[in-house]
């Protein structure tokens, strides 16, 4: 399979999933506290932040740090899916034992410390932040 067909087919994929998981939100998510469901458009990494950091106290704790963790998983497949090509590397080489949530701590922590990546695409912040903690050797 060629290399263009295979990234169209796990584009499709991932848009698939965000089409589904924006409507789960939208038939499930009572939303509160002046949360709307406008914050989970993910425009921007600051966004993304403002979605993983949703204090446990807000009703809309558990929807917002299930979302967060879904987008960093379709980005962990999607980097695995690319990577084992002839085409790409990996480009980031966390320990096997790292969690999703060490991911997203990593994240955040390296928006709050770079803001001037905030404006960036939630996905290329989030491995701008990671290769930065975990990059590969070459």
């Amino acid at each position: 399979m060629k290399i263009k067909s295979w990234k169209g087919i796990v584009v499709a994929a991932v848009l698939t999933a965000g089409w589904l998981v924006s409507g789960q939100l939208r038939a499930e998510t009572v939303l509160s506290e002046g949360y709307t469901l406008e914050d989970f458009n993910l425009l921007t990494a600051a966004d993304l932040v403002g979605v993983c950091t949703l204090g446990e106290g807000h009703s809309d704790h558990t929807t917002a740090m299930g979302f967060c963790y879904g987008f960093f998983e379709g980005g962990r497949h999607y980097h695995n899916t690319i990577s084992n090509s002839a085409t790409y590397h990996k480009i980031v080489c966390g320990p096997p034992e790292t969690t999703r949530t060490e991911a997203v701590e990593v994240f955040v922590a390296y928006i709050q410390a770079n803001p001037q990546y905030a404006s960036e695409t939630p996905i290329d912040a989030i491995f701008r932040a990671l290769v930065d903690k975990w990059p590969c050797e070459d």
